[in-house]
């Protein structure tokens, strides 16, 4: 058994035709019919049942065919990975950011990729969550991190770690915040995120858990901006957990003690490009950072960003 006769095996039973499928792999219908009745000696079984009609998988046949695609797509994978190894990359390579980089581990991510393919050009392009997932659907991404829930299915991703949020307002606010209820915190002024970030999205969904919306005075699309801002005395906002405890230690800011919610990072690419020699450096250096097992990349997203 061979690529060859899987691969023939796999065209036959999509074109349910020896015909066309002779003339897709461009091969004599003979030695296609051939080559289906040697794969089918070797493995002792009948894969297809042939009528009038055409060519019929039968029950085993079905299960093969599932079974013989993944074995192609894992020769494709060996020979893309091979073929990277023996050029080397070279070209172009964007990665959409947001956040700062320490959280990201991007020092750590670029010096991976700096040291197995040293012919790669990288790009960094930082933004909001929604913009990388507007940008790479756009094809000027090769991968990014975003956070928040996937439910895309042309992206896949690799959740990276999971994030935790915190209410957090001004620190002279303690005495407006303490015992306050939630109608109490929607009522303060708010410090919101763009619509595309997915902090707007994880914001309104919290609220809305308790029937409420806050009320934003003003958006940032910044967290460094947006800390000022909550220092400031502006209003309150949410912000990750080791952020808020680093302001609150130096007394910038106070954290509302109910006021918990959890999130995920990822690292995102297009399912269609996940036979890219690029993409697959990428993923492969993004596991190999975050010291991820490897692993087919599988959740869908929904957010707007941040």
């Amino acid at each position: 058994m061979d690529l060859t006769q899987l691969k023939t095996f796999v065209t036959v039973a999509e074109e349910a035709s020896l015909t066309r499928a002779s003339e897709v792999l461009f091969l004599s219908q003979p030695a296609v019919s051939a080559q289906i009745k040697a794969l089918e000696a070797e493995l002792g079984v009948t894969l297809f049942q042939r009528t009038a009609r055409g060519m019929t998988l039968t029950m085993a046949g079905n299960v093969l065919k599932q079974d013989a695609m993944r074995a192609l797509d894992a020769a494709k994978h060996v020979f893309s990975r091979a073929l990277s190894f023996r050029d080397g990359l070279s070209g172009e390579c964007n990665i959409g950011t947001i956040s700062e980089p320490v959280m990201l581990r991007l020092s750590e991510l670029l010096s991976s990729l700096m040291d197995l393919h040293p012919g790669l050009s990288l790009r960094l392009s930082q933004s909001i969550s929604g913009t990388v997932i507007d940008q790479l659907l756009e094809g000027k991404l090769h991968g990014g991190y975003v956070i928040g829930h996937i439910d895309d299915a042309r992206i896949a991703s690799i959740p990276v770690r999971p994030i935790t949020l915190r209410i957090v307002a001004p620190f002279n606010w303690l005495d407006k915040i303490s015992g306050a209820k939630w109608e109490d915190i929607a009522r303060l002024p708010w410090i919101s995120m763009p619509k595309k970030c997915s902090f707007h999205q994880i914001t309104a969904n919290m609220f809305a858990r308790h029937g409420l919306s806050p009320s934003s005075v003003v958006a940032v699309d910044q967290e460094t901006t947006l800390r000022k801002l909550v220092a400031s005395g502006i209003g309150l906002a949410l912000m990750r957990e080791d952020v808020a405890l680093d302001a609150e230690a130096k007394q910038e800011l106070v954290i509302w003690p109910q006021g918990t919610e959890t999130s995920q990072l990822h690292f995102i690419y297009l399912r269609s490009e996940a036979q890219s020699p690029i993409v697959q450096a990428l993923s492969q250096s993004v596991q190999t950072v975050w010291q991820l097992a490897e692993q087919h990349a599988d959740s869908t997203l929904s957010l707007k960003a941040s």
